[in-house]
């Protein structure tokens, strides 16, 4: 008993010695592993809390009193900084992206020397949910004490002379830090990652690098039949890249003309505007709430973001403020279709490659279900049930029976959108219509048009429809995340596709050499142009549509 006493003391003063002890105490038999673990154990996590307990009571200290003396007796230019630093942090108030990397750094500094205290100590005085600190604290705690009075010294000797097995170590520790430990703190997050494996029944949910993997072959067979690897990159010459890796999205809107029906005003607001410009630009467009803002260059639908209130706007032009963006009025349609085009350069129209219906997920009330529970009774959104969670503040709100919730508003597969195939809403009349829009952008031949839509009559007389965006050669037919499409059926697309695209680009390229005089140097002569655009293209400053 005084054997576990000490230990327990000792680790409130020097964690690693009462460590060291147990260790050398278990391996000489002079005590059981269960004492030495619970020793440890309660005293390390005492301490640890004890770390939070500090931090929170500073946070709760009136300052009030003080600030009189410190302002007007002190002379010390730190300690009125140090003051004000400290209110600032009184008053702070961790968001859902602040609490994850609290919750990464707790776990994590249990494993890092030295950055114990202040990740503790920091979670308090930023007032982190005690609920989630004391579960993190419980896990990595546990699992530290059985890592070293398992191995002890002998663990670390064998790492460090296998540096493979000690990064897969390092990255273990860090995966589970970073997405599962927090994950297991939060009820809805820990049911959610109940399902998570279902992902993988359905190609739709697989990582890009998984599901993209037989496009490297298809990329390198084109190439070799057109004798160029770099044959997409020249499908839309005035676009940057020709919109395959980091295009601007209003390269290709400042084309449309302001006056037509199918056009949403738009604007471009560089990054180099203040807050108080954005703003000003905001008010004097005559923009009321909601209203749309996305980074001007930007994949899979990645920080689109409605707008309701002044305090969504603050926060996103916060988490924004080096991105230039556009903003653009928010489409009242309410429906969402993706139309694949392309034209040949060749010839004097163009087609509709596919049509992708875009359906926005909604979940029933029958009162006595909380939100949280319909998301997860819903085969689909179960699957993706954290996407949807982090729109919602409040998950345990019983909706009314009958009453519809719309769980996701944005068109974006990665948001949430359910896609379907709309090759039902094809027409000649579309066609024609989209074929004329297409023309207005300069050497435009590959891309999609991401639209609104009033309803499918409308849409296929190629009327009452309005232009949310448009991509251009890193676009894909997205109607092959279709729950109906194969996985076969989904690859055929994509090589149709790029069997297109390398075509167009072949068909560009040679035109390009017709121009040149000197054909041995078309390809350097294509490379300085390319390299000068990606250099040297500055992104004007536009507030007009």
């Amino acid at each position: 008993m005084e054997q576990w006493i000490s230990i327990f003391i000792t680790t409130f003063a020097l964690e690693d010695v009462a460590m060291a002890i147990s260790v050398a105490l278990v391996g000489s038999h002079k005590m059981s592993f269960l004492s030495a673990f619970t020793a440890c154990f309660l005293g390390i996590s005492i301490g640890d809390i004890g770390l939070y307990a500090l931090g929170r009571w500073a946070s709760n200290l009136n300052f009030d009193k003080f600030e009189k003396k410190i302002n007007e007796k002190s002379q010390s230019f730190l300690l009125k900084k140090w003051y004000r630093q400290l209110l600032r942090i009184k008053s702070y108030r961790p968001d859902k992206t602040a609490e994850s990397y609290i919750s990464y750094s707790i776990v994590l500094s249990r494993f890092v020397p030295g950055t114990r205290i202040p990740a503790y100590v920091g979670a308090g005085l930023l007032k982190y949910s005690f609920t989630k600190f004391f579960i993190l604290t419980i896990l990595s705690v546990g699992f530290w004490v059985l890592f070293v009075l398992f191995g002890g010294r002998s663990i670390f000797k064998f790492l460090s002379g296998n540096i493979f097995y000690f990064i897969l170590g390092f990255v273990g520790l860090t995966f589970l830090g970073k997405h599962i430990f927090p994950k297991l703190i939060n009820y809805w997050q820990r049911r959610a990652l109940f399902h998570s494996w279902r992902k993988w029944t359905r190609f739709e949910f697989w990582p890009a690098w998984l599901f993209y993997a037989p496009v490297v072959p298809i990329y390198i067979y084109r190439s070799l039949v057109g004798r160029s690897f770099v044959l997409p990159f020249y499908a839309n010459p005035q676009i940057l890249n020709s919109g395959l890796i980091g295009e601007s999205k209003w390269d290709f809107l400042k084309h449309l003309d302001p006056k037509d029906k199918s056009t949403l005003p738009s604007y471009f607001l560089d990054k180099s505007l203040t807050v108080d410009e954005i703003k000003k630009i905001i008010r004097e467009k005559n923009f009321d709430f909601p209203f749309i803002l996305k980074p001007d260059v930007g994949q899979r639908g990645y920080g689109v973001r409605i707008i309701r209130s002044e305090n969504e706007l603050n926060e996103y032009l916060y988490l924004s403020k080096n991105l230039s963006l556009v903003l653009q009025k928010l489409s009242l349609f309410p429906n969402e279709a993706g139309i694949f085009y392309y034209r040949y350069p060749s010839k004097s129209s163009g087609h509709i490659f596919s049509i992708t219906d875009k359906k926005f997920p909604v979940v029933v009330g029958d009162g006595v279900n909380r939100l949280g529970d319909l998301i997860l009774n819903d085969k689909r959104a179960r699957i993706i049930a954290p996407v949807y969670f982090e729109r919602f503040d409040d998950l345990d709100v019983i909706l009314p029976k009958g009453q519809q919730l719309m769980i996701s508003e944005c068109g974006n597969h990665c948001q949430g959108a359910i896609f379907e195939n709309g090759k039902n809403l094809n027409s000649k009349m579309l066609t024609n219509q989209i074929d004329a829009l297409a023309k207005k952008i300069p050497d435009f031949y590959f891309g999609r048009f991401d639209i609104r839509y009033q309803d499918s009559e409308s849409l296929k007389e190629g009327q009452g429809f309005e232009i949310v965006e448009i991509n251009g050669a890193g676009s894909e037919a997205t109607h092959i995340w279709d729950k109906n499409t194969s996985l076969a059926q989904a690859y055929i697309v994509l090589w149709n596709q790029w069997k297109i695209l390398f075509e167009i680009g072949l068909e560009i390229k040679q035109q390009i050499k017709a121009k040149v005089r000197n054909k041995s140097n078309v390809h350097v002569w294509l490379f300085l142009k390319e390299v000068y655009r990606v250099i040297f293209r500055k992104d004007k400053i536009s507030i007009s549509s």
